[in-house]
């Protein structure tokens, strides 16, 4: 599916081309060659949904129903970016995000947060603004997106700025890296070892943020067997409720889109010791009690400690012999 060639007027300057996720061409790693295939579809089906809102009219969310169902939440997460950098220019607001919500939010509303952020990190803000502000919540979801965008387009050297960490650290801080360690899935072509050399290479105090991105694209993207899921496991042992919880975000994000792909269904399990089902259920645990409708990234950070610690008890219940399937 691609809607670029029907992009109009300037809008047509905004089109992204498949050379962009390009393996070789972004200097990642290219093997296994049958992981390398599939991230760089799921990678090509994001753009897709970008080129074909950029096609769209304002009041009229794309047809994306000729993507894959396992790629179409990626896909939504593209609309939004362009949605949201498209809305950004017009004094009028966010008529283009309100009609992909309608179409969409139900199935992919935690992809099409991220998706806001990529837009943040292409337009260079740091602040959500209005962003997001029907979900209060998920909307912090946004500065993963934009981790994601900044260290999947960084050059070997631009990573350095991920590395050296100069800013004061933040709650928002905290969420970049666990979209840096999304793109670390693509970077590395899923293999663990070269993942957990990435992550040596990133500031000791954000490891948990990257293991949780690198886990939650393992779960939602996929590409390997599970002997390499188990040497994911391994890899990241030090860190495994922080695994946890990034599988748990992945199988959430499944089971609101509908279904749940092969891929994830031996995924989970795995790095979470959990189905998805269970995996899933941690995540709308966690959210109870978290406080009113003004909900700061503080709030996010609570979230995701919460479903690490569910984690974690899941785990000492395992291995007492208590059944936490």
């Amino acid at each position: 599916m691609t809607g670029s060639h029907t992009a109009r007027g300037w809008r047509r300057l905004l089109v992204l081309k498949d050379s962009l996720v390009d393996f070789e061409e972004r200097k990642f790693a290219t093997g296994p060659a049958a992981t390398r295939e599939t991230l760089e579809a799921a990678a090509r089906s994001f753009l897709d949904g970008f080129n074909a809102e950029l096609a769209t009219t304002p009041d009229r969310a794309p047809d994306l129903s000729g993507v894959p169902p396992v790629r179409r939440g990626l896909a939504a997460e593209g609309a939004a970016m362009a949605a949201t950098m498209l809305d950004a220019v017009r004094p009028s607001g966010t008529r283009r995000s309100a009609a992909l919500r309608s179409a969409y939010g139900d199935r992919y509303t935690y992809l099409m947060h991220v998706g806001n952020g990529w837009a943040l990190a292409k337009l260079h803000r740091r602040r959500l603004g209005r962003i997001g502000v029907e979900a209060p919540l998920l909307r912090w979801l946004a500065y993963d997106g934009k981790g994601f965008c900044e260290a999947f387009f960084a050059t070997p050297q631009q990573l350095g700025r991920w590395r050296e960490h100069r800013r004061p650290c933040t709650a928002t801080c905290e969420i970049e890296y666990q979209g840096v360690g999304r793109s670390f899935w693509f970077r590395a072509c899923g293999d663990p070892d070269r993942l957990a050399a990435l992550v040596g290479t990133m500031p000791q105090q954000h490891h948990d943020d990257l293991w949780s991105g690198i886990a939650l694209a393992a779960v939602y993207a996929g590409g390997v067997d599970a002997d390499t899921y188990g040497l994911l496991a391994e890899r990241g042992a030090k860190h495994r409720a922080a695994v946890a919880q990034g599988a748990a975000f992945g199988a959430e994000a499944w089971r609101l889109s509908g279904f749940t792909p092969a891929h994830a269904e031996l995924a989970v399990p795995i790095l979470a010791g959990v189905t998805p089902a269970v995996a899933a259920q941690w995540t709308w645990a966690a959210r109870e009690h978290l406080g009113g409708m003004a909900r700061t990234a503080d709030d996010y950070r609570e979230w995701r400690l919460r479903i690490q610690r569910s984690a974690a008890v899941a785990e000492v219940d395992s291995a007492r012999g208590e059944d936490v399937a």
